[in-house]
């Protein structure tokens, strides 16, 4: 997600955040209950949320009128985190402070006065796109509807405000049921305690045009005192990714709210041909975006007996890449947290130092109260979201891979969506060997804030790379000749426990039962065992119910792994962590499979960074070839060397020395392995970018030459997700 995109809204938030700077009305008499049409006589589930919620529509709307102008100051503050699982990894940090008015008879006036980044963790260079924000992004209604403001970070306020059905709308017995709980006391920020009845807003039928909400109304005055909510469905097929050219390229993303409203994003402008071509390849290249708004809380505060003004908006969240699967690689998602704060004088007189992931934290339970809402009973149905959504073959170039076994894999995949759960086919044809059934992978996953939880069938083409803990996938989308990795096919079944969407992949469990088949590529230098010596493939597994091959086996097990990361989290911070695990499987080549690995970051002067790392892999049992680990190939824990190394037990150490350069750092690195057969070393330079999320090396092996050893050599390595 684009930081411009993200602040758009600015001035929406701001103004619905102030205070009224003339004297509100007093609270009127309570209203009558009104007549609910026929057709909607199932929207309320109780005599309370009967009365309070039209109630509390006319409360708002006495509000509104009786605001003639106001003023104050607004705290923005934004937390985005890069995509990862082997460590915690600052994108941005970012906080500004905007003094505004507004009035019936004027435009508003926005002005900055403060902006600074507290972690830039794409480099020591500021991006142009947080300089500030116009006066024409900043919308002109200080008191938009607050369930609108989940959608405007995304769209703009204006096509938000047409998207969104409110539940306090005109209509919104057509779009929701109501139901009251017990009497809840909430705590304000001047430390006074209201009792307030809480009444959730079900949704009909799911749309991101439809919110799961929670109001907390008060019974006297019948004012909305704070409301939590969500929309009723993740947005996944909605939003697309999109290169834009306004002041130079920069990425974004584009949402399709369902409205027939133009957004109001000013850069929102038609591309050229050009561009265009560039945002269709990009859009294809990036399977399957979501980004899911966990929980949006707007809190209140009485500016007049009777009459609440918005004071606090809060959005938590995510963006990433959908990754539902059980064969492979698990993708980390992005999460933000975007949090306005009005101050009718100066929000810095007492302000506490803001917790990004604090304030993720405090919102994982809501998320889960949000998530558990549901459907209620279906009216006009016209807008809800179509459960099938298909990536069709070739146009979806995340499925497109290339190895020794199956020469071009394509691949499609089609979804349905059970509300929380959903269910993903994903089939890759080869282009080797076509005859052959094709690599499949049918998930079933539940998402919960906090937790995913998987049911999987497949057939799935997998490696033996080190460094892939738990069920292995492909380390890279293209493997030649030369970095073969004991390719084997994998039929079976699994159930996987992961962290959920929104944070860092830091635990995993899998448990397994599955059939494995041997292939050999026909490279006769694939691997070399710690000796040195070349390996057999055709004796590679002899278990109680080979076939004639001996190639075949039949196992059941399970996989657990950690990757905790504890400190700091950018370069100028000291940091620890590593990844911890344990795979064990029993029946054919039994045997458990082990890996530890810690990492310490110190940061130097001038912003340099040493990064030192030490690592004990080890398989023990009766190990097929596929369960030993590879050293040398994909340059996970030894680079510089074009063979891979195969051993049952392997050392490791690595230093990275770090200087930075304007959007990325410059790294010096050497790398020392120890297999059983003896040590190999390299040396090199790179480039990071993401502090670490993505670099390229360029490592000469500097082992001894002897016979049957590894080739070294000058090789470029592109690795993801690295420890620094």
């Amino acid at each position: 997600m684009n930081t411009r995109d993200s602040l758009r809204p600015a001035a929406l938030l701001l103004s619905a955040l102030l205070p009224p700077a003339t004297p509100p009305r007093a609270a009127a008499a309570q209203p009558p209950v009104p007549a609910v049409p026929a057709p909607m006589q199932d929207a309320y589930l109780d005599q309370t949320a009967r009365r309070l919620v039209p109630a509390a529509r006319t409360a708002l709307d006495a509000t509104r009128r009786a605001i003639g102008a106001h003023a104050g100051t607004v705290r923005e503050r934004l937390s985005f985190d890069a995509p990862t699982s082997r460590r915690d990894r600052p994108w941005m940090r970012g906080e500004r402070v905007l003094g505004a008015r507004w009035s019936r008879t004027a435009p508003a006036v926005v002005d900055l006065l403060e902006e600074h980044f507290r972690h830039p963790g794409i480099g020591p260079g500021r991006p142009r796109y947080f300089q500030g924000l116009r006066a024409d992004h900043l919308p002109v209604d200080p008191l938009a509807d607050p369930f609108t403001l989940g959608l405007a970070p995304f769209v703009g306020p204006e096509a938000a405000a047409t998207a969104v059905h409110s539940p306090l709308g005109p209509d919104a017995e057509r779009y929701y049921q109501f139901r009251s709980g017990d009497t809840t006391a909430l705590q304000l920020d001047n430390g006074r305690t209201i009792e307030t009845v809480p009444v959730t807003a079900i949704p009909r039928y799911r749309s991101i045009r439809l919110v799961a909400a929670i109001m907390w109304i008060d019974p006297d005055t019948h004012a909305l005192v704070r409301t939590a909510y969500r929309p009723a469905k993740r947005i996944d097929h909605e939003v697309t990714g999109v290169l834009r050219e306004a002041d130079g390229w920069w990425l974004g993303l584009h949402i399709d709210p369902g409205a027939a409203a133009a957004s109001d994003d000013p850069s929102a402008s038609q591309p050229g041909w050009f561009g265009q071509l560039v945002n269709e390849t990009f859009t294809a290249v990036l399977l399957g975006i979501e980004t899911d708004i966990s929980a949006v809380t707007v809190d209140f505060a009485p500016a007049r007996p009777g009459q609440w003004l918005p004071r606090r908006v809060q959005w938590t969240g995510y963006t990433g890449i959908e990754s539902v699967t059980a064969t492979g690689s698990v993708v980390p998602t992005l999460p933000f947290v975007i949090d306005w704060t009005l101050d009718p004088e100066d929000p810095a007189d007492g302000d506490e130092e803001w917790n990004p992931s604090r304030a993720r934290a405090d919102a994982l339970a809501l998320g889960n109260t949000l998530a558990a809402i549901g459907n209620g009973d279906p009216g006009d149905t016209g807008e809800a979201a179509s459960p099938w959504y298909l990536y069709p073959p070739v146009w979806t170039l995340n499925l497109v891979r290339y190895n020794p076994v199956e020469g071009v894999s394509i691949g499609a995949q089609i979804r349905r969506d059970f509300g929380w759960w959903r269910s993903v086919l994903t089939v890759r044809a080869a282009t080797r060997e076509w005859k052959e059934v094709p690599d499949l992978d049918l998930t079933l996953q539940r998402d919960r804030p906090g937790l995913r939880t998987q049911l999987s069938a497949y057939r799935a083409l997998r490696t033996g790379a080190l460094g892939a803990g738990g069920i292995d996938g492909f380390p890279l989308p293209i493997i030649f000749e030369s970095d073969s990795l004991d390719f084997h096919w994998s039929t079976g079944a699994a159930m996987r426990f992961l962290s959920g969407s929104g944070d860092r992949l830091g635990f995993s469990l899998s448990l397994f039962a599955e059939r494995d088949e041997v292939i050999e590529t026909g490279d006769e230098h694939d691997h070399q065992d710690e000796n040195g010596a070349e390996h057999d493939h055709a004796a590679a597994v002899r278990t109680n119910d080979d076939d004639e091959t001996g190639h075949k086996r039949t196992r059941i097990g399970a996989a657990l792994e950690w990757r905790p990361w504890w400190g700091g989290m950018g370069q100028e911070s000291i940091g620890a962590g590593g990844t911890v695990s344990v795979r064990g499987s029993a029946g054919g080549n039994a045997h458990v499979r082990t890996t530890i690995e810690g990492a310490l970051l110190v940061p130097l002067a001038a912003r340099i960074s040493l990064g030192v790392q030490a690592g004990f892999a080890n398989v023990s049992g009766d190990p097929a070839p596929q369960d030993l680990w590879d050293l040398g190939a994909t340059g996970a824990w030894l680079r510089g060397h074009a063979d891979a190394v195969e051993t049952s037990r392997a050392w490791m150490g690595r230093a990275d020395l770090q200087f930075p350069v304007r959007y990325a750092r410059l790294s010096l690195f050497g790398d020392w392995a120890r297999a059983e057969g003896g040590d190999y070393h390299a040396a090199g330079a790179g480039l990071v970018i993401l502090d670490g999320l993505l670099r390229v090396d360029l490592a000469q092996g500097l082992t001894a030459e002897r016979e049957g050893g590894p080739e070294q050599g000058l090789r470029i390595h592109v690795l993801m997700d690295n420890l620094f």
